[in-house]
């Protein structure tokens, strides 16, 4: 799996706390406030996943 790809998944997962849903694991509907903390914590890898694209198309 290529970092893009990652990348745009991250996207898609982070989407659902900014639209107002909370995230659902194993069929357990996480509260409000665990779905923040994982979305700010999905933020984080996003960020670093586009300084690894980033650094990586500079080497190109």
């Amino acid at each position: 799996m290529e970092i893009i790809d990652v990348a745009e998944r991250l996207e898609k997962i982070i989407a659902v706390y900014f639209n107002g849903y909370n995230y659902v694991v194993d069929g357990v509907e996480l509260s409000r406030e665990d779905s923040k903390i994982i979305a700010f914590s999905l933020i984080h890898a996003y960020q670093l996943t586009e300084r690894i694209n980033s650094k990586n198309l500079r080497k190109q």
